[in-house]
């Protein structure tokens, strides 16, 4: 089945969703070896890089396609089609790559990527770090991080740590830049679903962190974080839809593979204790896939819309307004629950077929049940912070 995603113009002479588009078998072939690693294996992580997937968000400065927000989705929205945790490390590592670009001092940011191809993963909570101030920086004397994916393809890791005023005292929440080489990979991702994404959790001990690579994640999020690159409109793209967007990505792909998916087993099945010895002749069934591809259809046509509307925010040069930051993660949540909802009905459409290990549709319903159970997309929240502005309250203090 043909992708549902609409042609928007490319700015790049390199069309880097067609080649998304034709290297889905590959990735499709190699899900059994990214299931068995826990993360993508070497030739499809070889292949993206010299394609210059990784490299969507990176500055043309530094080597990198400089792509549009509505170009990284429709990329990434690709390679879910092929397979969902592979994409989904995707799409976290060039978030962060925007990040380390977009949101540090140029110094810093021609260190990162003075290495070409250079590739960087991140995890913003800091719920198991103990640091103290130190003269011109932290020490994290001891630290977790959970999920981090897209780790083992990372050369710098985006970690969340307690930033202090001058006197030692606690004044927020940052965001560090370190290497990898102070980072230690604890090989623990064994999850039903994602596997590819390599999300393993990370830890450190007695490690310094200069000021000049940690930002405010509030200042970052309200706008009041200098730009590295304030010309370039992708860079000035406002950070917390940006950051909630591009989880909906991946989902997005594996909603339209399993659409592909169960329209290709369809002449297969009949329908148990029914008159029906074919399904697809089933009115049950019509419903289903009318309803399924509806929603599958809006999620896409929602995210399409909100790629587009931070990419226009970000080219007038004024940063978006909270309350419209509030709606686009809202609306980033309804549109990966509205995959979730057809996935699931396509499931309970599947038969008793679908529990077996081996059923495609039974891994892009994992896949997809573990893609929207990131707290970020979480719908409840996203609805009660946009709904508490629509009445008036005062938010409260938020990242977005």
């Amino acid at each position: 089945m043909e992708s549902a995603i609409v042609d928007l113009p490319v700015q790049e002479t390199f069309d880097v969703v067609a080649w998304a588009r034709d290297f889905v078998p590959d990735l499709r072939a190699a899900q059994a070896e990214s299931d068995r690693l826990g993360r993508p294996p070497e030739h499809v992580v070889d292949k993206l890089k010299r394609a210059g997937v990784y490299a969507l968000t990176v500055p043309r400065a530094y080597g990198g396609l400089q792509a549009d927000i509505s170009t990284w989705m429709r990329t990434v929205t690709e390679l879910g089609r092929g397979d969902g945790g592979v994409a989904w490390a995707v799409t976290l590592v060039t978030a962060c790559n925007w990040m380390a670009a977009g949101l540090y001092p140029k110094h810093v940011a021609d260190k990162v990527f003075a290495k070409p191809g250079a590739c960087v993963a991140g995890v913003f909570s800091n719920r198991a770090v103990k640091a103290h101030r130190v003269d011109g920086g932290i020490v994290v004397d001891k630290g977790m991080w959970f999920f981090n994916s897209g780790v083992y393809q990372a050369d710098w890791n985006l970690l969340g740590v307690p930033m202090f005023s001058e006197a030692g005292e606690p004044i927020g929440p940052g965001i560090a830049l370190v290497p990898m080489s102070d980072v230690t990979i604890l090989n623990d991702w064994d999850p039903i679903g994602i596997r590819g994404s390599g999300s393993s959790n990370v830890s450190m001990e007695n490690v310094f962190m200069p000021d000049d690579h940690i930002v405010g994640l509030f200042a970052c999020n309200e706008g009041r974080q200098p730009r590295t690159f304030p010309n370039e409109a992708l860079y000035r793209s406002a950070f917390a839809p940006l950051m909630v967007a591009i989880l909906t990505f991946p989902v997005l792909g594996l909603g339209l593979h399993m659409l592909e998916e169960f329209l290709r087993t369809l002449p297969k099945r009949d329908i148990k204790l029914t008159p029906y010895t074919k399904a697809g002749e089933a009115a049950v069934t019509h419903l289903q896939l009318g309803e399924a591809s509806a929603k599958i259809d809006a999620a896409c046509t929602i995210v399409e819309k909100l790629c587009r509307e931070i990419d226009a925010c970000a080219a007038t040069g004024e940063y978006m307004k909270q309350v419209q930051r509030a709606a686009l993660c809202r609306d980033s949540a309804f549109a990966d629950q509205l995959v979730w909802q057809a996935v699931d009905l396509l499931a309970d459409a599947s038969g008793g077929s679908f529990s077996r290990i081996g059923n495609t549709v039974n891994r892009i319903w994992q896949d997809v049940k573990v893609g929207t159970a990131h707290p970020f997309i979480n719908l409840a929240s996203n609805y009660a912070l946009y709904g508490r502005m629509m009445a008036g309250v005062e938010p409260p203090l938020m990242p977005v």
